[in-house]
């Protein structure tokens, strides 16, 4: 009988097999998350599986602060891990050190950062294209070529808008070569000035509509002239290039049916309008044949005579007063006249009288101008004299001499030193001395 060991001896030397074992270490596992649960702690504990089994698995908060998405419940992922025991339970679980999105995770993830990106630039704003006209006239389809939705559309514009002009571009609608495909014939429908653009394909699973949430080619339909109208997948399928168009629609067909009348409709709301205008006219034409019954009774149509009978008195009256008039306005003028003549006169013997005021005036101030000028021209005459008898050169004419010394020009004998070379300026010339003795007083 072999020796007894314990739970914890047991799962130790479990965990140590596994723990050495290489081919469970740094292993890159598959599967669906269920029972997940992110702890206050950061740590996220979850399980993963498949159709046929489960197994435990912890990704410590310093590893899981580094995903690029947020876990939930049913994604399917791809884990790095490495298998180990949980000695307190003894339970084996995986010890994740990555994670990311498997397979349509990954392009959904790309979708939403790229979304999210576009959005925050005002890609997705509100501020769209109105198309120019309730009865558009030419419309570029962009389709798959021969494809269910082109037929669909053909079908629709047949139905309801026959009379518009379609052309159509056949593109890609799937695949990487898609992209560059539908930008370069949406850039030659741009520049030929339709009505609407259509840019249509029927349905298809994430994957096979996932070209038209290229990058480039959202950017270039934000960038058309042309309204354009997206019919792409069904009605729950929704691109980037939906979210960037002027006008979504849920479905091909339905991209037609939002940018054209109904041919039908259209005819009945003509004849409703021919209706209406039938009536009006024939109200109209009875308001003018009762006007016109009115006028043929009035009594200057049954004899004109009396109008102008009527309208010769008003015409003499007007002449008599206007002839009153004239020769009341002949009166005032001469009165007007005479009074102008003595106005006039009265004036220009005011203005004589004023200008001998005005001669006299200028007269005395000319005269009391040149004697204010004689008087300052003498005093500035005398100043001129005082000012050259106190000038320095006259001074030391007189027998003044001026003293500098070290400390510039001496006026007091305390400002002298003993031994002090000086400078003696006279009228003529100067002279260098020496101080040997200085007394005050």
């Amino acid at each position: 009988m072999k020796e007894k060991i314990s739970v914890s001896v047991l799962v130790r030397y479990l965990k140590t097999r596994l723990d050495g074992d290489p081919n469970l270490q740094n292993i890159t596992v598959s599967g669906e998350l269920s029972n997940f649960t992110h702890h206050n702690s950061g740590h996220l504990y979850f399980t993963l599986k498949d159709e046929k089994a489960a197994i435990r698995c912890v990704m410590f908060s310093s590893k899981a602060s580094s995903l690029k998405f947020e876990p939930k419940n049913g994604d399917k992922v791809l884990i790095n891990a490495s298998a180990s025991i949980f000695e307190t339970t003894g339970q084996l679980q995986l010890y994740v050190n990555s994670m990311k999105l498997d397979g349509l995770g990954d392009l959904y993830q790309q979708y939403e950062e790229l979304k999210n990106r576009l959005a925050e630039e005002g890609l997705f704003s509100n501020k769209k294209k109105l198309i120019g006209t309730r009865y558009p006239e030419s419309i570029a389809v962009l389709v798959g070529d021969r494809s269910a939705a082109m037929s669909d559309i053909k079908t629709q514009f047949a139905r309801r808008w026959p009379l518009c002009k379609v052309d159509y571009y056949p593109v890609l609608v799937q695949g990487a070569e898609a992209p560059s495909d539908i930008i370069e014939k949406l850039m030659e429908a741009d520049k030929k000035c339709y009505d609407a653009i259509i840019l249509a394909r029927g349905g298809g699973s994430f994957e096979d509509l996932f070209c038209f949430n290229d990058e480039k080619l959202v950017r270039t339909i934000y960038s058309l002239n042309t309204f354009i109208v997206t019919g792409i997948g069904h009605e729950q399928d929704f691109t980037l290039a939906d979210f960037v168009a002027d006008l979504r629609a849920p479905t091909p067909t339905a991209s037609v049916e939002l940018i054209t009348p109904n041919m039908d409709e259209v005819r009945e709301y003509l004849d409703d309008m021919k209706d209406e205008l039938k009536y009006l006219m024939k109200r109209r034409l009875d308001e003018a044949d009762s006007e016109l019954n009115t006028l043929l009774q009035n009594r200057y149509l049954l004899n004109p005579y009396l109008l102008i009978d009527n309208t010769v008195l008003k015409i003499d009256y007007y002449n008599s007063r206007l002839e009153r008039f004239s020769k009341v306005i002949e009166s005032l003028a001469a009165g007007i006249d005479n009074d102008l003549k003595s106005i006039c006169l009265k004036l220009d013997r005011l203005i004589e009288r004023k200008n001998s005021i005005i001669d006299n005036q200028k007269d005395r101030l000319i005269a009391g101008m040149k004697n204010y000028f004689k008087d300052k021209q003498k005093k500035l005459e005398k100043n001129e004299g005082l000012l050259k008898a106190y000038s320095l050169d006259n001074t030391l004419k007189r027998g003044y001499s001026i003293v500098y010394g070290t400390k510039g020009i001496i006026s007091s004998v305390k400002d002298l030193d003993i031994n002090e070379n000086i400078t003696i300026r006279m009228h003529e010339g100067r002279a260098d001395a020496l101080i040997k003795e200085k007394y005050d007083g």
